[in-house]
């Protein structure tokens, strides 16, 4: 009776909830973007975003869409806004936790992560190299430049902060070859423990301390550069590729770039470097002369990053423990992932569980034990349930809660790579995974989350039965309105590749291709080469197949702009 009655709350919850996420309720604004309207995209942004618990999510959403449409210093405008709101709201407030019980996760305000601290450092970077590149006296340019040292040495200042409260990849290797820490992982893995949060613990940036060292040759501070392109190959090669599946290449690439600084300023080191990081090809580019040259960088940013979903689960005291049992929604598909999402972080899967199941004889809990988690009740929980009233209530109705979950899909568009006048260079290769370092937090967080979304929940449903409502009522009205925050930086790209190349001083043409299933995107760019300086091209790649119709919205944005449309059937 007691599971009919729990399965009978959950349908009808379900019916009355149908909350979307916030990626869905921006479905129009990522549609404007993938086809380039961006002011379009701008527009609708700025309107859903316009409450002020949205205010640092607004600006960063601003701040790029505006650097992609090409109004660099709106951009920077907006990112400077993000940057400020970023450092005064890194931490989370009891106050958050306050209004979450009173409404629900999306009331409270935006705050962030420090993966997004970080790329809005690298999204005003670019903007000083574009404008740099731009300026129309030597005057300027320095000027510019100026700016962007500033803005290299304030990244530099975060990531050092993070480095010193979390420890670096060198720390995280004595850890883990200690006694201590194979103890932990052995006695973990019996329980269940699939994630380990330790090793998905975000550290350090390498990708942007490769643009760093970029921006520093630009400014012809070759040591500098130098610096933080060895920070940047130690980084790569002690742990980021790793942990994030970047390219190996990337490491041997900076520390190409980090040889070549130390011979440009006579520094016999590079010689080491050269042998002990570098293969026989790039030795043999190191020895060659550089006079004439210079330096192109291709930053491709591919498509955008994984929306965030919202996991919903219901939570009952049975034989004197909580028990956590997901409830799935949506899609077949999104419905596998949520379960997939439970089984992982929270389901109960460990050895001392299954013996513990068999022990009393629970064979259909064992059967069915990946779709829930149960905690037993210590008495001191038990008696504050009780003296609140709410034993009684989560005992036979129970509550509903949500927590996030990020949908982390394969990406359609896959391997790209560069012609320059008509010469394969090859594949890019992947520097950076927003996608997965997005992932890392997550995951880090869920226990977090979980947690206060248990306490938050019971609040709530104390605070109605206060007012004498009975409790099934209470529970299905605090079940109905309860909601995760599933709101995110949706205009930051999946992931990041690159590409490094010298190429004689002159005009010349690069076309970017990228594989898509079932068809080519192709980008076409002239670029001009100065000898001895470096040029930054970046070019965003959106997965939008040139063979199917133009979405509506897109359609009417571009009528209203008086654009010929045309059918691309």
């Amino acid at each position: 009776m007691k599971l009919l009655k729990y399965f009978l709350t959950c349908t009808l919850l379900m019916l009355v909830v149908g909350c979307a996420s916030h990626s869905n309720k921006m479905e129009d604004a990522k549609t404007l973007i993938r086809y380039g309207e961006y002011s379009a995209a701008a527009a609708e942004m700025n309107e859903l975003l316009n409450a002020e618990r949205n205010k640092l999510l607004k600006e960063v959403e601003l701040g790029v869409l505006n650097q992609l449409k090409g109004d660099y210093l709106a951009s920077l405008e907006h990112l400077e806004v993000a940057d400020r709101l970023a450092d005064e709201l890194y931490t989370v407030s009891f106050a958050d936790l306050a209004t979450r019980a009173s409404t629900n996760a999306t009331f409270t305000t935006y705050r962030g992560n420090i993966v997004e601290r970080v790329y809005i450092n690298y999204f005003k970077m670019l903007n000083y190299f574009y404008l740099a590149e731009q300026a129309t006296s030597q005057q300027e340019t320095q000027a510019l430049l100026d700016s962007a040292r500033v803005e290299a040495r304030r990244a530099m200042i975060l990531l050092d902060e993070n480095v010193f409260k979390v420890g670096d990849y060198a720390l995280a290797k004595e850890e883990k070859e200690s006694a201590l820490y194979k103890l932990q992982r052995v006695f973990a893995a019996v329980n269940g423990s699939v994630v380990n949060p330790k090793e998905l613990v975000f550290r350090d940036n390498a990708f942007s301390h490769y643009l760093i060292g970029t921006l520093f040759e630009k400014m012809g501070e070759r040591d500098s550069a130098r610096v933080s392109y060895e920070r940047s190959a130690k980084l790569y090669e002690q742990g980021y590729v790793k942990q994030y599946q970047l390219d190996k290449h990337t490491a041997s690439q900076a520390w190409f770039d980090t040889a070549r600084m130390l011979k440009a300023t006579g520094d016999r080191r590079w010689n080491k470097v050269a042998k002990d990081k570098l293969s026989s090809n790039q030795r043999n580019e190191l020895n060659q002369s550089a006079k004439g040259q210079g330096q192109l960088v291709v930053i491709q940013e591919v498509d955008m990053i994984a929306p965030r979903g919202e996991l919903n689960l219901w939570v009952l005291i049975q034989n004197n423990r909580l028990v956590i049992r997901p409830i799935v929604t949506g899609t077949p598909k999104e419905q596998a992932y949520q379960l997939a999402w439970f089984y992982y972080l929270y389901a109960d899967k460990g050895l001392l569980g299954v013996i513990e199941r068999i022990s009393a004889e629970d064979y259909l809990g064992l059967l069915t034990a990946s779709h829930e988690k149960k905690l037993p009740i210590p008495g001191v929980l038990r008696s504050t349930l009780e003296s609140i009233g709410l034993l009684e209530a989560m005992s036979s109705t129970g509550i509903r809660l949500s927590v996030p979950l990020l949908y982390y899909e394969e990406l359609p568009v896959k391997k790209s790579y560069l012609t320059i006048n008509g010469k394969n260079l090859g594949n890019l290769h992947l520097a950076d995974n927003i996608s997965g370092l997005a992932m890392a937090q997550h995951l880090v967080a869920a226990q977090a989350e979980l947690t206060n979304a248990m306490a938050i929940e019971a609040l709530r449903l104390s605070l109605c039965m206060q007012t004498g409502a009975p409790a099934p009522l209470c529970a299905l009205a605090a079940g109905a309105s309860t909601s995760a925050d599933t709101r995110s930086w949706l205009s930051l790209p999946y992931e990041i590749r690159t590409l490094r190349t010298q190429l004689p001083a002159g005009d010349h043409q690069i076309k970017l291709t990228s594989d898509v299933a079932g068809y080519q995107i192709e980008q076409k760019q002239s670029v001009k080469i100065e000898a001895g300086k470096v040029h930054l091209v970046r070019l965003r790649t959106f997965a939008v197949d040139p063979s199917q119709p133009i979405p509506d919205k897109v359609k009417k944005v571009r009528k209203n702009n008086g654009f010929e449309l045309t059918n691309t059937k």
